[in-house]
């Protein structure tokens, strides 16, 4: 035991001995070719774990989650939510509300890539991380047969299923319990901002509101909000 203390002590002698005679940039090496390692792996922690903990501080309650299927609009997402939010009342401190324009089905003859992008959208519904879905025409029924849609005859007023009447689309899903035809769909390829951002180009595009969706009003408002000029 004294022999390794007095190991140690020649060792720490030796080393202040060298600190001293080669003055402030000895030191600096010395710092730098010991504890460089320590400092290097002490940053990149510090770094991620910053990061995270910032990411978290910051992250926004989701007000309004909206999924295109094979929509490809002229603006960028984050704009045409930004506009949209100006019409609901949202702390845009604390809330946001997203557009996913990213997901792409070839129906016919789907590939790796379209199969990806079905699982992807099976997940996000089933999660309840989504509320509102257009779709285009030819992923549609494949959407409608998998009782991805709430029934919009309990949501929307007596005024307002009479407004949209010769665009509902009705349909009796073989998967849900409820017997009879449901008002699953309304069509709005002729509603204004889909027009204008021409993102459904070519094909009839259909607005459901998903069965699991915790958020109504907003989902609403934003039917709305594609129908204003």
């Amino acid at each position: 035991m004294a022999t390794g203390n007095s190991v140690n002590d020649e060792i720490r002698e030796q080393r202040e001995k060298v600190l001293k005679e080669n003055g402030f940039k000895g030191r600096l090496e010395y710092f730098v070719y010991y504890y460089k390692w320590h400092v290097i792996i002490g940053a990149i922690i510090l770094f991620f774990g910053g990061s995270m903990l910032y990411e978290y501080l910051t992250q926004k309650d989701v007000a309004l989650q909206v999924v295109y299927v094979n929509g490809f609009p002229n603006v960028e997402s984050t704009e045409f939510m930004a506009d949209f939010q100006k019409t609901i009342e949202i702390n845009a401190d604390k809330e946001e509300t997203l557009l996913d324009d990213t997901i792409y089905i070839n129906a016919e003859s789907p590939s790796y890539y379209d199969e990806q992008s079905m699982e992807k959208l099976l997940v996000m519904c089933s999660a309840g991380t989504v509320d509102v879905c257009i779709v285009d025409e030819s992923y549609f029924m494949k959407m409608a047969e998998g009782g991805y849609f709430l029934d919009l005859s309990t949501v929307l007023s007596a005024e307002q299923m009479e407004e949209y009447a010769d665009r509902i689309i009705w349909y009796d899903c073989p998967d849900n319990i409820k017997e009879g035809e449901e008002a699953i769909a309304i069509e709005v390829t002729d509603a204004s901002k889909i027009v204008s951002t021409q993102s459904f180009p070519n094909t009839k595009c259909y607005y459901g509101i998903l069965v699991n969706s915790e958020r109504i009003d907003n989902s609403l408002a934003f039917l709305e909000y594609i129908e204003t000029p």
